[in-house]
């Protein structure tokens, strides 16, 4: 199979290019790969890709908020270069991961297939992507969902990460599958959940609820002053999140770490991971730290978590999102109990298997080929 995959660019450190490097590098053992760019602009992409995944870079003028009022000549170059190339090379399959060619390229009469893979809850926008609850915040938010599921519907398929996704998409078309993400990293040993530390990972911004986990901390740390918590990532909210971590007198035991390229030997050097959304895609985060064999304490945000973490065997789920005295009395009780933290977390590893990059890259395989018959 000749198979592409368009993306607005791959130079960022986010999870979903994480995710299609995996992919990507293994699905190029058998089929012809391309992962095709509109704004790279020469930047080396921020994951190892194989040598045999083909790199196409579209060298469309990077649109930014302050080229809102040239969007549309922007999106009719990416368009023009883009039906070029499918022209050109006669794909079997292009997907789309809901980039600015969200809306045309079902438009371009290539005689490929077109399929859209979603990253984000379908209604992630209504959730978190505008911060608070005015009139002017739910009229963008709904939108934006309106734009999405519209477009997104003329896709002979959809994936999407989990089920509780694909039933909300069920309402509006019948096309949307489900296809987990894999493993993205790997790993010689797994955490000894010994060390008196437990750890958060995900982009510094309001959607990852790190303000809820600093008033979390906050209560664990009446009980337990000697247990330390480390967030790795960056974003917007650096700021706001250190002042409050230095206003609740937190700032000796709650450390913003920045982003580090080895992730693995962080979650084996801690006990406990936490995650604090108020809503996720898939959380990828939280497979890779099942992965390295850590217990896990989560909120039941939409969506992912209930997929990954099954509740009293490998970790926690807290209802609603919030829940503050909720969250920190779980894991108030894996830092008391050294034993339940280990079983948990080699019950982690056992759950984790299924995510393996063999196994979901054989669904991706017998998707496509499904496709093409």
């Amino acid at each position: 199979m000749k198979l592409a995959f368009t993306i607005d660019s791959m130079y960022n450190s986010g999870g979903m290019e994480r995710v299609l490097t995996s992919i990507a590098n293994q699905l190029s053992k058998e089929h012809t790969i391309w992962i095709i760019t509109a704004f790279q602009k020469g930047i080396p992409f921020f994951f190892n890709l194989d040598d045999k995944v083909y790199t196409y870079d579209l060298g469309v003028e990077s649109y930014n908020v302050h080229k809102r009022l040239f969007r549309n000549p922007i999106k009719k170059d990416y368009r023009n270069k883009l039906e070029n190339l499918l022209m050109k090379e006669h794909f079997d399959v292009v997907t789309s991961l809901g980039g600015l060619d969200l809306d045309f390229l079902t438009k371009i009469q290539d005689g490929s297939i077109k399929v859209l893979w979603f990253h984000f809850a379908i209604d992630i926008a209504k959730t978190t992507w505008v911060k608070g609850h005015n009139l002017k915040s739910k009229i963008i938010a709904n939108l934006i969902t309106f734009k999405r599921i519209y477009y997104a519907k003329k896709y002979k398929k959809i994936v999407v990460l989990t089920k509780s996704d694909q039933e909300k998409w069920c309402h509006y078309c019948n096309s949307s599958i489900v296809i987990y993400n894999p493993i993205t990293i790997t790993t010689d040993s797994i955490a000894k959940c010994e060390e008196k530390q437990a750890i958060a990972v995900g982009r510094l911004d309001y959607q990852k609820g790190f303000d809820y986990l600093i008033d979390v901390w906050e209560e664990v740390y009446k009980h337990y002053p000697n247990w330390k918590l480390d967030i790795f990532g960056d974003g917007p909210l650096k700021k706001d999140l250190q002042d409050r971590i230095d206003s609740r007198g937190l700032s000796h035991v709650v450390k913003l770490r920045g982003v580090t390229s080895k992730i693995a030997s962080e979650y084996q050097n801690h006990s406990i991971y936490i995650m604090t959304s108020r809503a996720e895609g898939f959380p990828l985060v939280l497979i890779e730290a099942t992965t390295c064999g850590l217990p896990i304490v989560s909120y039941d945000c939409p969506f992912g978590p209930n997929e990954i973490i099954e509740h009293n065997k490998n970790g926690y789920l807290i209802s609603p999102v919030g829940n503050i005295e909720g969250m920190a009395s779980y894991i108030i009780k894996l830092i008391s109990d050294k034993n339940l933290r280990q079983q948990m977390g080699q019950r982690s590893v056992e759950l984790s298997k299924r995510f393996k990059i063999e196994n979901i890259s054989a669904i991706w395989i017998e998707f496509y080929n499904q496709l093409i018959k």
